[in-house]
């Protein structure tokens, strides 16, 4: 490993082949680089901007040749987690973002190839443009999400996982070479996108959560439009039913009645996810200031009937699948929740009523919330929003009239902690009491979803909001999941996914695991210039 960087050498050699306003050292692209909602600090070098894959190749030379480490993010949209910052000091952040081209869509074998600066926005727009019908497997995170990013980070969607969802991969290793991962190291293969493992060896994982090179495209699985889908919705009136609540959903998913992901929410994130859309719904017909609307939206979201915990989902499949879907979850929740199915047809209808009794406050509040609700509803027909991205504002600041896009723009804080726990009733009290615990003896409240990742586990997601102007509440929110997400794991609940600050809590020299990891890092980067320290003891 080279012990010495030669940070003006390499300046000059980025800006030679990347071109001089596409290698960034100082100004605004850095300051709005370094701000982020984690309220984390980096000295950062260098903003880089390649355009293609060959350009890549050009950064990583140049980063082996003159020492200089380099951390690569598709666009750089890691709220919660770290956004766009590198693990260590001194690292120059390679930002992919332009290159953003779709490179081929197939409608028959459902699968498109993309390039790490696609976001699920474009995507969308590229199928409905062109008439595909093929629907995205959506995350609720914003529209510019990056899709290779989000899969490579491991994230949940509406529908399901994304970290299966990528084959076909093209990597740039540290060491400055291309593979190909699968089948698609064979020119000739026409099942690259179809079928991620290829022959021998899977490599093609070794790239989620790793810092053994950069993902320069992909293909990306995507789900024929079906003939009908119906968003679910379950909601409980008290906590005490809680665990059968949460094991009806089980029986649910284990039994194949729900295929995709449920997303139980506490009320605390129903009100987060839900009070922006109303508060702006009622901005618009000129309700009153602007704490008179919020306190009138958190009203409207409780006399909707969203108690301490709901569960949404989404059904597809034909029609008389999902009509006998329907029927199974109406059964299986009969005397423990209040069960509703919205699909177009629904909401239509109900437009038409409401519109006809609009005289009646009661009407009007009703559709009030049904056009809040839409940007929700749109996700489980695979259409991305950023109406979730609110949120984070809404959770901390009291001007929430802002229309932002990128949570890092704010003065709020948001972190995660992201335990992986059993599909449980039983463990998920367990865990959500453990959290309520912590949360509150740091003076914080949990914001609380859990993701039915599949029929055998369950992802915590846990977030944490906090004033990033308060240094004091600044560090209190990182000492509170710091201790969190330690406890978690000695209970034998690791997370999933870590922030960069956080890398150590789970970084082992004495476990094999890890040295091993390290192991394959010194054979793929051998200078150690990829992302030092992400998800690696180098």
């Amino acid at each position: 490993m080279m012990q010495t960087s030669d940070w003006k050498r390499a300046l000059e050699a980025w800006r030679a082949a990347l071109g001089v306003e596409h290698v960034c050292v100082d100004g605004p692209p850095l300051d709005t680089l370094r701000s982020n909602v984690s309220g984390l600090r980096r000295r950062i070098p260098a903003l880089l901007r390649p355009a293609s894959t060959e350009e890549v190749q050009q950064v990583v030379r140049i980063a082996n040749e003159c020492g200089t480490p380099i951390h690569a993010v598709s666009r750089g949209g890691n709220w919660g987690l770290g956004s766009a910052l590198p693990v260590h000091d001194d690292t120059a952040v390679m930002e992919l973002s332009r290159m953003n081209r779709i490179l081929e869509v197939n409608a028959d074998r459902h699968y498109a190839v993309v390039e790490p600066g696609v976001t699920q926005g474009q995507l969308h727009e590229y199928l409905v443009e062109h008439d595909v019908p093929l629907i995205l497997y959506v995350t609720g995170s914003g529209r510019q999400t990056s899709l290779i990013g989000n899969a490579l980070e491991r994230g949940i969607g509406y529908f399901a996982s994304h970290a299966d969802k990528l084959s076909g991969l093209e990597v740039v290793l540290g060491n400055g070479e291309i593979i190909r991962t699968g089948f698609a190291h064979w020119p000739d293969s026409q099942v690259a996108p179809l079928y991620r493992h290829g022959l021998g060896p899977d490599l093609g994982a070794l790239f989620s959560q790793s810092n053994y090179g950069v993902v320069t495209k992909a293909g990306i699985e995507l789900m024929p439009t079906p003939e009908k889908q119906v968003c679910v919705i379950a909601r409980i009136a008290d906590e005490t039913r809680f665990v059968p609540f949460f094991d009806a959903l089980a029986r649910l998913r284990q039994r194949g009645v729900m295929q995709t992901v449920w997303h139980v929410g506490n009320r605390a994130r129903s009100e987060i996810a839900l009070g922006p859309l109303v508060y702006d719904r009622l901005a618009r017909e000129g309700r009153g200031p602007a704490e008179t609307r919020r306190r009138d939206a958190l009203a409207l979201i409780a006399g909707e009937g969203f108690g301490p915990w709901s569960a949404v989902g989404g059904l597809m499949g034909t029609r008389r699948m999902v009509r006998a879907a329907c029927r199974e979850i109406r059964s299986v929740m009969k005397g423990i929740a209040d069960v509703r199915f919205l699909d177009d047809q629904r909401i239509a209808k109900a437009r038409r009523v409401l519109k006809l009794l609009s005289f009646m406050e009661g009407a009007r509040r009703k559709a009030i919330m049904l056009d809040a609700m839409e940007p929700l509803y749109g996700l489980s027909k695979g259409v991305p929003t950023d109406a979730a991205l609110k949120s984070v504002l809404w959770a901390v600041e009291e001007d929430t009239d802002r229309d932002v896009r990128n949570p890092d723009a704010s003065q709020s804080g948001l972190l995660y902690v992201l335990p992986l726990i059993p599909l449980s009733g039983a463990v998920a009290r367990e865990v959500l009491h453990v959290a309520d615990r912590v949360f509150g003896a740091h003076d914080f409240v949990p914001y609380t979803t859990l993701n039915f990742v599949n029929d055998r586990v369950v992802e915590a997601v846990i977030n944490l909001a906090f004033d990033r102007r308060d240094p004091d509440r600044a560090e209190a929110a990182h000492r509170c999941v710091e201790e969190l997400t330690g406890l978690y794991m000695r209970m034998g609940y690791t997370p999933y996914r870590l922030g960069i600050q956080s890398m150590g809590l789970a970084l082992d020299v004495e476990d094999s695991y890890w040295r091993t990891v390290r192991d394959l890092k010194q054979a793929l980067d051998p200078n150690h210039i990829m992302a030092p320290g992400r998800y690696n003891l180098i």
